[in-house]
């Protein structure tokens, strides 16, 4: 199996990583299924996300899932204007058959995997990656990152990632909230925490504030992914690759022994070569 996956849904556009990406296709212009569910099918974030792809001149097919949001619906339309003709089973089967690449948009990570659970593009994606003749690339990042895991530290719960959120909300209401685990397709046994790097909106960063959620999965393995960072499997070796103009981007594998009660942390860096995953995740 390979999959590629950022701490952020833009960082995808980062030409080291999308060169990645194409490179384990083994094809010069791989056929990419982009799958904007978590962002709605947004055009703005498919723009952003794919700008790396178009750019290496891959075709495109973007997929759209969604619900469409009150804000894009057509002023005055009727119900039957603002209404989507969904792909069949069979069709969104045979897209991700054909596809080289399945890239899944960032956004709110729980709509995303309830609406293809609805779809049945979950139990597409799961026989998709255990495929004989060899399955597509997976990658995206934040909740294009997660899904691909077994658990997720998402932020979902923010109203303001919601389908449709109230307009009136207070800035009180805005921050109301907590990240939440939640169950994701489990291609990857381990619990994703994306924007490891980044400020929450209750000033935590993301790596100290889902400690607590590793420590109630005690001697569960957590990965780690900074913005800027990759966490990149290909069958059992992962590497890292470090997108950042500094050099300082990194993941990380964080996991709490129940034993000792002590949480252990190590290092994830582009420069520290291949490691493991059945060692990393535990699984041997």
């Amino acid at each position: 199996m390979k999959i590629v996956c950022t701490g952020k849904g833009k960082s995808m556009s980062i030409e080291k990583v999308y060169s990645k990406v194409i490179d384990l296709s083994k094809k010069t212009k791989p056929n990419v299924l982009y799958l904007g569910t978590p962002s709605y099918d947004s055009d703005n974030v498919y723009e952003i996300q794919t700008a790396g792809f178009r750019k290496a001149g891959c075709p495109i097919m973007k997929m759209n899932l969604s619900e469409v949001p009150i804000s894009r619906r057509t002023q005055g339309g009727s119900e039957e204007e603002n209404q989507i003709v969904y792909p069949t089973y069979e069709n969104m089967k045979k897209e991700v058959d054909k596809a080289d690449v399945v890239m899944v948009s960032g956004g709110n990570t729980l709509y995303g995997l309830q609406r293809w659970k609805k779809l049945g593009m979950d139990q597409i994606l799961a026989e998709a990656s255990k495929m004989t003749n060899g399955s597509p690339v997976f990658c995206g990042g934040s909740a294009g990152a997660i899904c691909w895991f077994q658990y997720g530290n998402s932020d979902s719960m923010n109203p303001s990632t919601f389908l449709n959120p109230d307009p009136e909300m207070t800035d009180e209401e805005k921050n109301n909230w907590d990240y939440i685990k939640i169950s994701a397709l489990g291609f990857l046994p381990a619990l994703c925490v994306p924007h490891y790097d980044a400020l929450q909106h209750n000033g935590l960063h993301r790596s100290v504030a889902s400690d607590v959620m590793v420590q109630e999965m005690s001697d569960f393995p957590c990965i780690g992914i900074e913005e800027e960072a990759a966490f990149v499997v290909e069958g059992d070796i992962v590497r890292v690759i470090d997108g950042s103009s500094n050099g300082n981007a990194k993941c990380y594998r964080k996991i709490f022994h129940s034993e000792t009660q002590e949480m252990e942390v190590l290092n994830l860096e582009e420069g520290g070569g291949s490691f493991s995953m059945s060692e990393l995740l535990c699984l041997n």
